[in-house]
């Protein structure tokens, strides 16, 4: 994470390998490198960092004062496993900013507390395959729930998680054994290296 943030970035870092801890109790360490929105592309996706964070664009929180962390479980599934996804959000700025939330129950109410990442989430990714073409979730069109504004106020952190069974879109089907990319926010300073096992 960026020099600026200091503690705080260990901090986020620490909660947020707390809740990134898998089923099969492996747990995401992070890798420190501090990519940012200047990084090069894919220049962090070694194979041994389960974690990536720098600062990034959360909805109308700007890159230069929000910072995100994401990790996963594993770098390789085997048939059966699945991916789990898991970002931690902070505003450093001394001044709220909007992000966009679920809303629980009636619309206009309350968002959610409890972030996703995924098409209707609240962090956005994809399964990328050769040449970067959508594997999951595909490009048809989906139908989401009602979202709303949320505030992430001064020094706040907000988490979530999503997941990936290694199928095909609208399909129980598996994906063919092979490298794959997960992609996080909508770009690849945040991206990992996935590779899906034949047994």
């Amino acid at each position: 994470m960026g020099r600026a943030a200091g503690g705080r970035s260990v901090a986020l870092a620490v909660m947020l390998v707390a809740i990134v801890a898998a089923p099969d109790g492996a747990s995401a360490s992070s890798s420190g490198s501090g990519s940012g929105a200047k990084g090069r592309p894919g220049a962090h996706a070694a194979a041994s960092k389960l974690a990536e964070g720098g600062h990034a664009v959360f909805w109308e929180c700007p890159a230069k004062t929000t910072e995100l962390l994401v990790a996963v479980n594993t770098l390789t599934l085997h048939p059966g496993a699945t991916l789990h996804i898991s970002f931690a959000v902070r505003n450093g700025a001394t001044t709220a900013c909007n992000y966009t939330a679920p809303y629980v129950g009636v619309v206009p109410g309350p968002t959610a507390t409890t972030l996703q990442a995924g098409p209707c989430g609240s962090v956005g990714y994809e399964i990328q395959g050769p040449q970067h073409a959508n594997v999951w979730p595909g490009p048809k069109l989906v139908n989401c729930p009602a979202l709303g504004f949320a505030q992430l106020a001064p020094n706040a952190t907000v988490s979530g998680r999503g997941s990936w069974n290694q199928t095909k879109p609208d399909s129980t089907q598996r994906v063919p054994a092979g490298n794959y990319t997960l992609v996080v926010n909508d770009n690849r300073h945040f991206s990992f290296p996935i590779r899906v096992a034949r047994s």
